[in-house]
């Protein structure tokens, strides 16, 4: 799946793809070898319910053994609302030590990590991804939000569009605005008043 990741030394050079099914973001998402914990071979950023993209390189065996592992490194996602605040922020690095599921040499094309809730990791190693038939993980298909977790962007949405709505009434009774300009404006506006219709609607 991924060429530019040659073998090296007996190991398979596979690509790294985080899907995460949780509702928390992370700043920092890697895979490391137990050897050597903190050295992050391939690293990514993910959102709540996100999938990341192809990033290299994780060296495997050739030839899966009982009691393989990885270190899944993780970071939460920063807070910081200014740059004052994440210069102040210790987010902790976080090491978790996970089994790597049996794999053919044939079928290695990506090194899955799979976020959960409850702060729990899983991995696969495959060329399939998680929609296709032939996924031989146990937890299948991409991540759905949560109801719970789409009522609060719908919210986050909601104050936003309202903010804006207000910019734009303000601004559209300005004098100095050139009368060709509003009805462009007012057609803005009116959509404005849409979303935030459908997004209270979806709220109730």
């Amino acid at each position: 799946m991924l060429s530019a990741c040659a073998g090296m030394g007996g190991q398979l050079g596979t690509s790294m793809t985080v899907v995460n099914y949780s509702g928390k973001g992370y700043d920092w998402v890697a895979v490391a070898q137990p050897q050597t914990p903190k050295q992050a071979e391939a690293a990514e950023m993910i959102g709540p319910y996100g999938a990341g993209g192809i990033m290299c390189c994780v060296n495997l065996p050739a030839q899966w053994q009982p009691g393989m592992q990885l270190i899944v490194q993780t970071k939460d996602e920063t807070k910081a609302k200014t740059a004052a605040e994440w210069d102040k922020e210790r987010i902790p690095l976080q090491l978790r030590t996970v089994d790597v599921p049996r794999y053919e040499a044939s079928d290695v094309g990506t090194v899955w990590v799979q976020l959960l809730p409850d702060d729990k990791v899983a991995l696969v190693v495959s060329r399939y991804d998680p929609s296709n038939a032939n996924w031989p993980g146990a937890i299948k298909g991409w991540p759905k939000p949560s109801l719970e977790y789409k009522r609060k962007i719908w919210a986050e949405d909601l104050k936003r569009e309202t903010e804006l709505l207000k910019v734009m009434q303000q601004a559209i009774q300005d004098p100095k605005v050139n009368n060709k300009d509003r009805p462009a404006m007012q057609e803005t506006i009116n959509d404005i008043k849409i979303n935030i219709d459908k997004l209270e609607r979806a709220l109730k």
